[in-house]
């Protein structure tokens, strides 16, 4: 009988999300939500981010920081929360499987958005 989120004790829950979402050299944390699902929170910076990807391409940090700013809509340069929620309807080995894809990088959830970024500045 397979097992699914929402049935998980709180230690369980932390266990899997534990073992599963590794890597990310980003703050991170979670949430239980109603209905036994789970949020995956990380902080993004745009400050450190604009001076990852300047050096990584070569461009001028003002230039990513603006590229970054745009892309999210933001006003200044400010932490910003990312999210990810798995449903508690999830069998467990799905939502092990869903944190391990969207930790295997050190971006974590702002993987997707690094590339974006890099592409951007790239393309001038």
């Amino acid at each position: 009988m397979p097992e699914y989120l929402n049935q998980l004790l709180a230690d369980s829950a932390t266990a899997l999300v534990n073992e599963s979402f590794t890597g990310v050299s980003a703050p991170w944390w979670w949430e239980r939500r109603l209905g036994g699902g789970i949020e995956v929170c990380q902080e993004f910076d745009p400050g450190a981010a604009s001076r990852e990807i300047s050096a990584k391409t070569g461009s001028e940090v003002s230039r990513v920081r603006l590229a970054i700013a745009e892309e999210l809509g933001l006003e200044d340069a400010e932490p910003v929360v990312l999210t990810f929620e798995i449903a508690g309807e999830t069998e467990t080995g799905q939502v092990a499987r869903m944190l391990t894809e969207r930790s295997a990088e050190p971006e974590g959830l702002a993987a997707g958005l690094y590339r974006r970024i890099e592409e951007l500045v790239r393309a001038g």
